[in-house]
């Protein structure tokens, strides 16, 4: 049996509509977390993640000029360049977090999306804990 990677996942729910059938997610994503905006996370929120035993972190924000808080996809950018050198100086890759910009007012990208990034994670393999 091979590396399954856990994934948690943050959508915006002002962007992203929530998934009908949870179950369609599977066994490998931990968490799917709307949220009322991803300016609203920090970065506790994802080393929380990690130190929970993700090996991923997926957030889901609206694209440029779509913000319903006008700002909060962008800052949360900026917390992401931040925070990925502080994950990096601590062994976790840069690739195991990723932001999208898009709007899927119906659903039906979120799954895809997960997949993508199932298989990034995948390539990467398992997260070494002991760096935690």
């Amino acid at each position: 049996m091979g590396y399954k990677p856990k994934l948690v996942c943050f959508s915006c729910k002002f962007g992203w509509a929530y998934l009908r059938d949870m179950n369609a997610l599977g066994e490998d994503v931990e968490f799917l977390t709307p949220v009322e905006c991803s300016g609203r996370l920090d970065a506790l929120h994802l080393l929380k993640a990690f130190k929970e035993r993700a090996d991923g972190v997926l957030i889901l924000a609206c694209e440029e000029g779509h913000c319903h808080f006008q700002e909060g996809n962008f800052r949360t950018l900026k917390m992401l360049y931040l925070l990925r050198d502080v994950l990096e100086a601590h062994g976790i890759e840069k690739a195991r977090v990723r932001i999208e910009f898009s709007l899927d007012p119906e659903g039906r990208k979120i799954l895809g999306r997960i997949a993508r990034m199932k298989e990034s994670l995948s390539a990467l393999g398992p997260l070494n804990r002991a760096l935690l």
